[in-house]
């Protein structure tokens, strides 16, 4: 597609929701990366019961691993904190008190299974 002078530039997808895994096995790890096709890799937290969170896994702030991070309860919301330089991010908003934002997803469970929606299909293998 072409803009009005010319350039070509690609669409954005639309997000949609895409199965993530069944409910039961993602629970069996608080963190864990999984990845996005044709996007950025993902971190996905299990904080409580039936509770899931999914962010990119990279840190705004200097690219940390944030599926490698701690789960803390803050003021009665749960926040990913970076193990690079403890950076701390609340998992539902991706909101920081350094004024950094993290990309978030919703998730939804539906039966046995976690959605998500992203962009792209995801999968917990490359």
């Amino acid at each position: 597609m072409a803009s009005a002078d010319g350039a070509n530039f690609e669409s954005q997808p639309k997000p949609n929701w895409h199965l993530v895994g069944k409910v039961d096995e993602l629970k069996q790890k608080p963190c864990r990366k999984i990845y996005m096709k044709n996007g950025p890799s993902l971190a996905l937290f299990y904080a409580a019961p039936d509770t899931f969170f999914l962010t990119n896994s990279s840190c705004p702030h200097n690219k940390g691993p944030l599926e490698q991070g701690d789960i803390e309860d803050i003021d009665g919301r749960y926040h990913i904190t970076c193990p690079l330089h403890f950076y701390s991010f609340d998992l539902t908003s991706g909101m920081s008190r350094s004024g950094l934002v993290l990309k978030t997803y919703q998730t939804e469970i539906r039966g046995d299974d976690l959605y998500a929606l992203t962009d792209h299909p995801v999968s917990l293998t490359r």
